[in-house]
This record gives structure tokens, sequence and C-alpha cells, in this order.
């Protein structure tokens, strides 16, 4: 859906596509990390409590900081640093006081872990792909690349849920998820060529309060002002990281 989306802009614009053989790794790592990241993220949420799951997912920034440096050259400055802490400052909130290691035994929250870790990864691939290509012909050929790969998997594991999940009655679903995603991934990449993806990244990341608060509304979920607190901490980061030059 978001590649047909990509599509249909390049068509009605007549915005010109660009390509350079050096994005290929780009392309193709993007695909993998979207894959496995979507994977954990829909896992964690299914099996756990999402006011968990938000802010836990929200330390991706900091896994973004090394591949950054090795792919485009840059690093945080001292403010940036800083929010990267309170991002960390506000997972370990989720512990209430005790181990990180209590935290992470919970699966959702060892999920979630893991696909902050390919989504920091991600943000540094998307940058080095969108500055060598530009977003939009960046964003067409990585979900293009994505569409494939999770089809292939999909048809190869699970057809029939393939085929349910196109079926008329979960279409409305289907299309709004493209939808939502054609829009936040072509703002976030956009924003990739202006600033470093540890920025991006953890700007973006401020849905981990949204995500504490309908845990609350939608689900009843526990303990709302710790998590509530984690997922002030890690707006304060992103705050820092906005702020930061």
């Amino acid at each position: 859906m978001a590649t047909l989306a990509w599509l249909v802009f390049f068509a009605a614009s007549g915005h010109a596509f660009t390509w350079s053989a050096a994005a290929w790794p780009a392309v193709l790592g993007s695909s993998v990390l979207v894959t496995g990241m979507a994977t954990l993220i829909a896992r964690a949420s299914a099996r756990g409590d999402i006011s968990i799951v938000g802010p836990v997912y929200a330390l991706s920034p900091i896994f973004t900081v090394l591949p950054d440096a090795v792919l485009s050259g840059t690093l945080p400055t001292p403010l940036g640093w800083l929010g990267l802490a309170l991002a960390l400052a506000g997972t370990s909130t989720l512990s209430g006081g005790g181990s990180l290691r209590a935290l992470f035994a919970r699966r959702d929250a060892l999920d979630a872990l893991g696909a902050a870790v390919l989504l920091g990864f991600l943000a540094a691939v998307d940058r080095w792909g969108a500055l060598a290509l530009g977003p939009p012909s960046y964003l067409v050929c990585s979900h293009g690349a994505t569409a494939l790969l999770t089809t292939t998997i999909a048809l190869s594991t699970t057809p029939r849920g393939l085929a349910v999940s196109t079926s008329p009655a979960n279409l409305a679903t289907v299309v709004a998820h493209g939808l939502l995603g054609v829009t936040g991934t072509g703002m976030q990449t956009a924003a990739l060529t202006l600033a470093p993806a540890a920025y991006v990244n953890a700007i973006r990341r401020l849905s981990a309060v949204v995500a504490v608060v309908l845990g609350r509304t939608l689900f009843r979920e526990a303990d709302l002002g710790r998590r509530l607190t984690a997922g002030v901490l890690a707006c304060a980061g992103a705050a820092c990281l906005l702020l930061a030059r």
C-alpha cells in the first residue's frame, strides 16, 4: 500500500526519480530491518501492555548514535547526549525501583527492546539512503523492497493469513495503515536529511506518552503514574534533542 501511494505521488507530481547504485545497501538493509522491527513490535503489543511497550520502544535513539556516526559522520552535541540520557532514565523508571533485568524479564518489554535496537539502526540507514537519493526516491525503493520481502515470507509461512488480511472486512485497516505509514515515514525521512538520525528518532518517540495514556484509557493498564513519568522523561529527552545543535 505504501509503495503504491509513492508511485501515485511520482505519477501525479512529476517529481523526478533518482537512483544510485551506492544506495542498494540502504534499500536492502531497510527492508530487513523494517520487517524484523515490525514483527517484534506487533508481538510485543499483542502479548503485553502498550504502556510498557511504548516507553521501551522510545529507547531506539540510543541505538542510532553509533550507526549514524559510521554511516553519516554525525554525533550528538552535549545537550543531545543529555536528551539520550533522559530517554534511558525514562525506561529505568518503568522498573518501579527494581532492576532493569526485572523489567526485561517481561516478554513484551524484551520484544520492544529488540524492536528499539532495530529501529535505531533503521533510522541511521534511512538517513544514509535519503541523503543519497532524496526522500521520495528512497522511500519508494525501500517500501517496494519491504513489500517484496514481507509478501514472500507471508506466502511461504501463512498464505491463508495473507488472504484473510486482504479480505474486504480488513481492507479498510490495511489501507489506513498504509496511508499512515506513508505520512509518518515521509515526514521522518525528510527530517533525517536535515538533522542527525538520533535527534529525529527521539522526537518521533514522543508517542510513548500517547501509548501510556491509551493503555490506561482503552485497556485499563495499571501503574499510570509511573509509566506516564517514564514517557514524560522520554519527552524531556526529545526536547533536549530538539534544541541541540
